[in-house]
């Protein structure tokens, strides 16, 4: 019998315990509050796709792995790690497209992380000099988003409590410890595919003009988030 009333005892602990939390917050004045913070970055990866192709050169073909060596080495002329180069799907080989009985030819799709838009205008000359196929920007982002992000939310916070001190303050109240505090909206806007698709053409050009235009820069990637808080009025 002891131990049935100790198991029910138990078993009501934490409706009672939530009874108390509803009841303090009923008999403790507050403020409800949205805080907002926004940041804007530049992207520093930008990732570019492109594919190379064995091809015809009157009756020489031009193999696949020679395209491959020489993209090597005028990339490492340019300065970039060949870490930062990788096949556009890890897992798979080269693709063969039969075009002829007698004609099988071989392609493979590349993706390349450059960090600024002058290099990513050199990249295009040589991909151009290669005579590469469907070379653009795949996507861009930023090395430390993730930091950045977390900066934006904590700001947030700040926010919020900011807003809750001034609003209390102008009845002359003043805003106390946080009882409640809700990530709302996240929110990242990268810069559309469109206009980066604009970039190589443009890219090309700023390389012809190097001396007369300064470097492109990206647009910036736009970070945006809310929070909503409830602060305790100091009694």
């Amino acid at each position: 019998m002891k131990t049935k009333i100790l198991a029910v005892l138990l078993a009501l602990m934490p409706v009672w315990a939530m009874s108390q939390v509803m009841q303090q917050e009923k008999e403790t004045p507050y403020i409800e509050v949205v805080g907002t913070s926004e940041m804007e970055i530049v992207p520093d990866q930008i990732y570019i796709s492109f594919t190379l192709k064995e091809r015809m050169d009157g009756k020489k073909k031009i193999e696949l792995e020679d395209q491959e060596k020489e993209m090597k080495k005028k990339l490492m002329k340019l300065g970039i790690d060949l870490k930062d180069l990788q096949l556009a799907d890890a897992n798979s080989d080269f693709i063969k497209i039969k075009r002829k009985k007698n004609d099988v030819i071989a392609s493979k799709d590349y993706i390349l992380k450059v960090s600024t838009t002058g290099t990513l205008a050199q990249v295009f000359d040589t991909l151009d000099e290669l005579d590469a196929f469907n070379a653009g920007i795949q996507r861009v982002d930023h090395s430390e988003i993730k930091k950045f992000r977390q900066e934006v939310k904590m700001n947030a916070v700040k926010d919020a409590k900011e807003k809750a001190g001034y609003l209390l303050g102008a009845i002359g109240e003043t805003v106390g410890k946080p009882l409640f505090i809700q990530e709302r909206e996240t929110y990242d806007e990268f810069p559309i595919l469109r206009k980066a698709a604009a970039m190589p053409m443009m890219a090309m050009e700023a390389a012809d003009q190097a001396e007369q235009l300064p470097e492109l820069t990206f647009q910036k990637i736009k970070l945006k988030y809310s929070v909503f808080a409830r602060f305790a009025i100091k009694q």
